[in-house]
């Protein structure tokens, strides 16, 4: 009895154990390894880099643990067939070599998705080989190259030989009849034949294209053999079309990780940047009958090493194959009802499995980018997915024609035209059409799959995209890379123009000075400022041109806000009539730090607007106000206009670039607007009426404190200054200006003489107060590195940075790098002497 009572006691504490594992122990998928083995075709760093996106997409989607191997194809043969790897991404020769040599040894793989490689703009999970010779040679046709050099891969190349060598069979010719050069590389296989080392050869689908499209090769200098055409594939080709690399499942891993693997790479979009780094997306396996059937048909790959192995394989099986059939015979009669339920289990296991592929398949189609219907001959809808509920149908009106419920699609004269021609004969029809839509321009494109039973048509699959945007970011790629050149090309002109213009201001304002001292009248000191104003107003001209193309970083000062308002407004309305201004503007107002000559920009282009909203003259109402938003002030600035107003769709546009409804408008102004702002950290809106006119509200970030006052130049104490220019006419133009200030001026062509003239001071115990240095010196030791040097001789100095580049770090961040100030060529002796108080 107490043995029996041990007996039982034992049973609970390990029916206790296995429950506290069960219910605490992770699952066995999440802690285990899997091994993703891809195949180095171009090394093992290359294919790093290309797919390491994807590792990351990976690991981020999926709850288990997985290792990346990119092994040469021996070393992952090797492994797969050991079964030391879970999933195998290789190209289908190698799949299938994989595949068919593991089923040998007990080991045991399958294809659960294909790739689709990136190509002229899409992804194809299809390719093939293509075959060619060079224009005017003798090869017309495959029979031609009997007894020819054949240019080649490797031996081993599905795309680059062995696909051309099948066609060949086809047409009765063995490899034994052709003498096949390799050259490694598809690339080196054209050029052999272009240069005449071999009278044809081959290459994959695709590589022809890339040579043309880089300028290696011109279509006229080669003759394609056998050439076929898949409207599906726009790619040259010679050869049927195989399907891409496969994905490769180890018999054995959990079915719960291989379909959440498939899943994840099925959720790819192709417009992912994760699809652009890996040139692909994945789709549901292909059929790769036809690759076995290549290799088998030409004894490569597996069958080389298999053919003795099958055929021992047969013999054995042989016999028991008999006596199965017999022992079969002989307990039919007992096994009719055991059969006949195991065949009822397996309706139920396969209606599970068809329930949870349609689960399946409508995830696909519910993600999926495309609108799919499934519609009668006539164009009813049967079925639609959600996003063609969502976009087209109206359920009212289920009875009408698709194009009859779909505004989208009434616009489709091509898809019309099909259903009413009945035209519907071919196997598939693509299209892309634009069409216009509430004024704004609409791309789709589309593909008609007829499903027929015999001659009858039963229906039709019909999808449709809306490929607007792609068409858009083209557009926008084709404009960015325009507007690189000039933003190059207006940089190296800002910087030489600039340098001029600052020579003949100070060439002026000398003039100017010395001509003072002769009592000039009134009428020529006029035209000694309308010189300097036309001067400046060419140096604004060019920093608009440059915010334009390059997006211009302000040099911020601090500025009385309202004068300045109330002196652009009046510099925009100068030689306008009929305009009246009302101000509205609270004091004191909140110190702010702009860029003026770019605000002025921003500002004389918002005036401007208002006035050509209303041509014969009105009400202009301008307001400057401080605003506080979640805890931080603001100077909110708005300008009202009485004019048109703009039409509510064109809002949301009127910032782009080259966007206007005027009738010879450059549609540049509001995007200049626009662009300053931003350089500023500020936000800007519009809010506009028809018939009532047009507001727009900026809101820019303030400073603590007060405004600083306006400068008025005042005569100094005698004070030393160094000056470095390699410009010649700068640096004596300037000298002479600061002479006539009481300044006492050293010049220097370089910062070689710089520093030897500010060491020469140091040791005569005669420090220079300031050091203006040029900021870009060609060929010699550039402002800023001038500065470096003499602040490790002198912490002490106050320097002052020059230059005639606009988009240079060090100018617009001078104070983190201890600088007095920072100036941008041209400025004036005013704005000089601001920075030496």
């Amino acid at each position: 009895m107490r043995d029996l009572k041990n007996f039982f006691f034992i049973l609970w504490i390990l029916f206790l154990i296995l429950f506290i594992q069960n219910v605490y122990a992770e699952p066995e998928e999440a802690l285990k390894t899997y091994t993703f083995g891809i195949l180095a075709k171009r090394g093992e760093e290359v294919e790093k880099n290309r797919f390491y996106k994807l590792k990351e997409y990976l690991e981020k989607n999926l709850p288990y643990k997985i290792q990346f191997l990119f092994l040469p194809f021996e070393e992952l043969k090797k492994r797969a067939l050991k079964g030391e790897i879970n999933f195998i991404l290789t190209n289908p020769y190698q799949g299938i070599t994989i595949k068919e040599l593991a089923d040998k040894e007990n080991i045991h793989f399958r294809i659960i998705l294909s790739l689709g490689q990136y190509e002229k703009g899409k992804y194809y999970p299809y390719f093939g080989g293509v075959i060619f010779t060079r224009k005017g040679s003798p090869i017309k046709s495959l029979s031609d190259i009997r007894g020819k050099v054949f240019g080649a891969v490797n031996p081993e190349s599905f795309g680059g030989y062995l696909i051309a060598l099948y066609e060949l069979y086809k047409v009765g010719i063995s490899e034994k009849e052709i003498r096949p050069k390799f050259y490694g590389t598809h690339d080196a296989v054209v050029k052999a034949v272009l240069k005449g080392e071999v009278p044809v050869g081959t290459a994959r689908t695709g590589v022809i294209e890339r040579m043309i499209s880089s300028g290696e090769l011109s279509i006229k200098e080669i003759e394609i053999l056998n050439q076929k055409v898949y409207p599906e594939f726009p790619l040259l080709i010679s050869s049927p079309l195989y399907p891409e690399w496969p994905i490769l499942a180890l018999e054995g891993t959990p079915q719960k990780v291989i379909k959440d693997l498939a899943r994840v790479l099925l959720e790819i979009e192709e417009k992912s940047s994760l699809a652009m780094a890996t040139e692909a997306i994945f789709y549901l396996p292909f059929d790769y009958t036809p690759v076995n059937k290549l290799l088998l048909d030409l004894m490569k790959g597996p069958y080389v090493e298999l053919k003795e192995f099958y055929f021992q394989r047969f013999k054995e099986k042989y016999t028991p194959y008999f006596i199965t059939l017999l022992l079969i015979f002989i307990i039919f009669l007992g096994l009719l009802a055991y059969g006949l339920f195991q065949r009822n289990r397996l309706l139920k296991t396969a209606k599970s499995d068809l329930e949870k592929e349609k689960a399946f398949l409508d995830t696909v189609l519910k993600h999926t980018d495309f609108m799919v219907f499934y519609l009668s001959p006539e164009g009813h809808v049967i079925w639609a997915n959600q996003k063609g509920q969502r976009i087209c149908l109206d359920e009212d009106n289920s009875t009408e024609p698709l194009w009859e419920i779909c505004p989208y699609i009434n616009r489709m004269d091509r898809l019309k035209n099909l259903f009413e021609k009945k035209e519907l004969t071919k196997d598939y029809y693509n299209f892309v059409e634009t069409i216009i839509l509430e004024d704004v321009e609409k791309t789709f494109e589309g593909e008609l799959i007829p499903l027929k039973k015999g001659q009858d048509l039963e229906g039709i699959l019909f999808f449709l995209r809306d490929i607007s945007e792609k068409v858009i970011m083209e557009k926008q790629k084709i404009y960015l890379e325009k507007l690189n050149v000039l933003k190059n090309v207006a940089g190296g002109l800002a910087h030489d123009f600039n340098n001029s213009l600052l020579g003949v201001i100070n060439q002026i304002e000398l003039l100017k000075t010395k001509l003072n001292q002769k009592r000039l009248s009134r009428e020529i000191k006029n035209l000694f400022e309308g010189i300097q104003d036309s001067l400046m107003s060419l140096r604004i001209l060019g920093r608009e041109l440059l915010t334009l193309v390059r997006g211009e970083a302000p040099v911020k000062e601090k500025v009385n806000f309202g004068d300045l308002i109330r002196d652009y407004t009046k510099l925009a309305l100068a030689g306008k009539h009929g305009y009246e201004v009302f101000y509205e503007i609270e004091s004191p107002l909140p110190a702010v730090e702009v860029d003026k000559e770019l605000f002025s920009i921003l500002w004389m282009n918002l005036v401007l607007n208002a006035i050509e909203a209303m041509p014969r003259g009105g009400r202009i109402f301008i307001k400057v106000k401080p605003k506080t938003k979640n805890g931080d002030t603001f100077l909110e600035v708005s300008i009202r206009d009485e004019g048109s107003g703009i039409e509510e769709k064109y809002l949301p546009y009127i910032f782009e670039p080259f966007f206007t409804t005027k009738a010879g408008g450059s549609g540049l102004g509001l995007y200049v607007v626009k662009e300053v702002v931003k350089a500023h950290n500020g936000e800007i809106e519009v809010h506009s009426k028809v018939g009532e006119g047009t507001t727009f509200k900026i809101e820019l970030p303030t400073l603590k404190g007060e405004l600083i006052p306006t400068f008025k130049p005042q005569k100094l104490t005698s004070k030393r200054i160094l000056l470095m220019d390699d410009d010649d006419l700068i640096r004596d133009t300037l000298k002479e200006l600061l002479q006539s200030f009481d300044y006492e001026v050293e010049t220097a062509p370089d910062g070689e003489s710089a520093i030897k003239f500010f060491t020469e001071a140091l040791r005569e115990g005669k420090p220079f107060d300031y050091a203006i240095f040029d900021l870009i010196v060609p060929g010699k030791l550039n402002g800023f590195e001038t500065y470096q040097r003499i602040k490790e001789l002198y912490p002490e100095v106050q320097a002052i940075l020059i230059s005639g580049y606009f988009d240079e770090p060090v100018i617009h961040n001078y104070k983190a790098y201890g600088l007095k100030g920072a100036l941008i060529k041209p400025f004036t002796i005013q704005q000089l002497l601001e920075l030496l108080e």
